[in-house]
């Protein structure tokens, strides 16, 4: 009997929204990633340069991935 690799990695799924309530997309978050915390910087996107996180709140989670609400300030 052979190992088969752990397929089932914990995911999660950031909602992004502006300071304004705009959305601004999803992005998909894993390992020491995955959870939001204030200050945190996202850059690459292509909306915008960079933004930092300001407030985030968890959402009901659905099959195996957790869901986040994530507000950014975009700084460029």
């Amino acid at each position: 009997m052979t190992s088969q690799p752990d397929n089932c990695l914990p995911v999660a799924s950031w909602f992004l929204y502006t300071e304004a309530d705009e959305p601004l997309g999803r992005i998909y978050r894993s390992g020491d990633e995955m959870l939001p915390s204030l200050g945190d910087r996202l850059e690459g996107a292509d909306r915008w340069g960079t933004a930092e996180v300001i407030a985030f709140e968890e959402l009901r989670p659905t099959c195996a991935m957790r869901r986040f609400k994530v507000v950014v300030r975009i700084l460029s």
